[in-house]
């Protein structure tokens, strides 16, 4: 499988914010473990965050997935 060629960027680009996502959500568990909402590091990881899912969204929708379709 490490052999196969991806010749759509998006794709990688998916893949790339997916890793991405997972990434600042270890984050965000570990800065809510102090109690602190108002923790100006936990606040740039949500944004982060949200900037990630709206680029997530993007990309899915110019290959024609809607959130709908993911729903099982």
């Amino acid at each position: 499988m490490k052999d196969l060629e991806i010749m759509d960027e998006r794709i990688i680009r998916v893949v790339d914010l997916l890793e991405q996502i997972k990434s600042v959500d270890e984050m965000i568990n570990l800065h809510r473990q102090k109690g602190d909402e108002e923790d100006i590091m936990l606040i740039q990881y949500q944004y982060r965050r949200e900037k990630h899912i709206k680029e997530l969204s993007s990309i899915l929708e110019e290959l024609n997935i809607k959130p709908s379709d993911l729903a099982a």
